[in-house]
C-alpha cells in the first residue's frame, strides 16, 4: 500500500539539507537524509538562481530514493530570511448582546490580524495570544467565558516583509508546483531545540550560521526579541585559511576534526594540512589552531552579549527575571568543540548545546537518533514540529503549470513516465493550534 512521505528541506548559506519521513498509521520513520554544499547564495542573498535550484533539486532526488511508490509527497521548506520582525497587536471584538467566547472567535482574531499584515505586504510566520480581557477583566483563557460587550486581546506576531521569500519563490518556481509551507530557519530551530518550560522561563537561542549569528529571545512562552550580527562561521574559516594559507575545504576539515575553542592549551600536538603554496602538506600546532578559532568566536559572542545587555537594559519589564533557562546554541557553528564553555564564560549564563528533542507530544520519528544529535539539522526538526503543530504560516505560491515543469526539466520528465502526480498540489495550511489560545 502506498504511504505518505514528507520532505523537509532547509536552504542555508553553506548547506542545503533535507530529510524524508514516512507516515504509517500515525507513526513516522526516517527513511532518508541528504546534504549538498550550497551554491548561488551569499550572506543570505540568492545571487545565482540556477545553481541554487540545482542543489535543491539534487537534495529532492536524493531523498526520493525508493519513495517513488508513495501515495502522497508533501514538501516543507525553511530558509533564513535575515529580516525577522516581532510586533505586538491589540484587537477587540465587540458584542451587542451577551456571547459565550469560542475557539472560533480566537481564530477570527488571528485571521483578521493576518489579513491586516497581508494588506501591508507583510508575511506572518508565528502568531500567539499574550493577554485577554473579557469586559475589561483580565483572564488567562477566554474560551467559555460570557462577554457582555467586548473581548480585548494582545497578540504577538513574528513576521517578515513580503519580499523576503521572493528569492526562494523565484528559485523553485520551475521545480515544484503547489502551495509549499515556508518557515524562517532560525525561528524553526528555536522551537526545535527548546521546550515549553524553557520558553516560559526565558531562553536565548543563538543560531550560529555560516554568514550570520542570530539570537532569538523567548519569555513568557513567546518570541520577544531578535538580534543578529554580520559575522558567522565563514569568518572562522577565513581566519584559518588566511593564517595557514590553505583552502576552504581544508580549513573546514581542520575546524571540524581538530580545532577546539580554547584561548590557550598545553597540548603539544602537530596537525598536518594541505597548503595552497606548492600543493604540499605542512603542519600547524594544536595551540595555534585553537587560538585562531577562539579569537573569532569570542568576537561573535562578545558582540551578541553586548547587544543582549543593551536590549535587557532597555526592556527591563519585558524580560523581567532574565533568561532563567539560559542560552541554547545551535546551527552549524555549534559543532565547534568547546564552544559552549566559551559562550558561558563570556555571557555569564547557563549554556547548553541546542539539539532537537524527539518529542512524542507532537510526533516521534524512528531511526532518527543521529539527526536529532546534530545541531546542523535542528531547523529541519523544528520545521516539522511547527508544521504538525499547525502554526500559522504564509503560503508559498508556485504558479507554473505541470506541463511547463515537465518540459523545462528532463529529469522530472523521465521520472514522470514511471509515476504520476509526484509534485501534485502540496501542503496543508492551518491557522494556528488551540494551544495558542492559552
Amino acid at each position: 500500500m502506498a504511504k505518505k512521505v514528507i520532505y523537509a528541506i532547509d536552504i542555508g548559506n553553506y548547506y542545503v539539507k533535507g530529510i524524508a519521513i514516512e507516515e504509517n498509521r500515525g507513526n513516522f520513520q526516517l527513511i532518508s537524509s541528504a546534504i549538498e554544499r550550497a551554491e548561488g547564495i551569499v550572506k543570505g542573498q540568492i545571487q545565482d538562481v540556477k545553481s541554487l535550484r540545482k542543489k535543491i533539486e539534487n537534495v529532492i532526488y536524493s531523498l526520493e530514493g525508493e519513495n517513488s511508490k508513495a501515495r502522497e509527497i508533501e514538501i516543507i521548506i525553511s530558509y533564513a530570511t535575515n529580516e525577522l520582525k516581532i510586533s505586538r497587536e491589540n484587537y477587540t471584538l465587540e458584542f451587542t448582546e451577551p456571547k459565550e467566547i469560542t475557539e472560533m472567535d480566537l481564530e477570527k482574531i488571528k485571521a483578521n490580524i493576518q489579513q491586516k499584515y497581508s494588506e501591508s505586504n507583510k508575511e506572518v510566520l508565528d502568531i500567539k495570544f499574550v493577554d485577554f480581557e473579557v469586559d475589561e477583566k483580565r483572564v488567562k483563557n477566554p474560551v467559555a467565558f460570557v462577554a457582555n460587550y467586548s473581548l480585548n486581546s494582545t497578540i504577538n506576531v513574528v513576521w517578515v516583509p513580503e519580499n523576503s521569500f521572493a528569492p526562494i519563490r523565484n528559485t523553485i518556481k520551475n521545480l515544484i508546483e503547489g502551495e509549499i509551507p515556508i518557515y524562517d530557519s532560525t525561528l524553526a530551530a528555536a522551537y526545535g531545540v527548546t521546550n515549553t518550560s524553557d520558553r516560559n522561563l526565558g531562553v536565548g537561542i543563538i543560531d550560529l550560521g555560516h554568514s550570520k549569528a542570530r539570537m532569538l529571545l523567548f519569555k513568557d512562552g513567546i518570541p520577544k526579541f531578535y538580534l543578529d550580527f554580520e559575522v558567522g562561521v565563514e569568518y572562522v574559516l577565513k581566519d584559518i585559511m588566511h593564517v595557514l594559507k590553505t583552502s576552504e575545504k581544508e580549513a573546514l576539515r581542520l575546524l571540524e576534526d581538530h580545532a577546539v575553542c580554547l584561548q590557550d592549551t598545553k597540548a603539544v600536538k602537530k596537525i598536518d594540512y594541505l597548503s595552497l603554496v606548492g600543493d604540499h602538506y605542512e603542519y600547524t600546532t594544536q595551540n595555534l589552531l585553537n587560538k585562531i578559532v577562539f579569537a573569532r568566536v569570542r568576537e561573535i559572542i562578545n558582540k551578541l552579549n553586548s547587544d543582549l545587555a543593551k536590549l535587557e537594559y532597555e526592556n527591563t519589564v519585558e524580560i523581567a527575571g532574565g533568561l532563567q533557562a539560559g542560552v541554547v546554541h545551535t546551527g552549524g557553528g555549534a559543532r565547534i568543540k568547546n564552544i559552549e564553555k566559551t559562550i558561558s564564560d563570556f555571557m555569564g549564563l547557563q549554556t547548553r548545546l541546542g539539539i532537537a528533542v524527539n518529542n512524542s507530544s507532537n510526533f516521534y520519528i524512528e531511526n532518527a537518533e543521529e539527526i536529532y544529535k546534530d545541531p546542523l539539522f535542528a531547523p529541519l526538526i523544528g520545521t516539522i514540529n511547527l508544521y504538525f503543530s499547525g502554526t500559522n504560516i504564509p503560503k508559498l505560491y508556485i504558479e507554473e503549470s505541470e506541463e511547463n515543469i515537465i518540459e523545462n526539466n528532463p529529469r522530472i520528465q523521465e521520472k514522470q513516465e514511471k509515476k504520476s502526480g509526484f509534485f501534485a498540489k502540496l501542503g496543508r495550511i492551518l491557522l494556528g493550534g488551540n494551544e495558542d489560545a492559552i
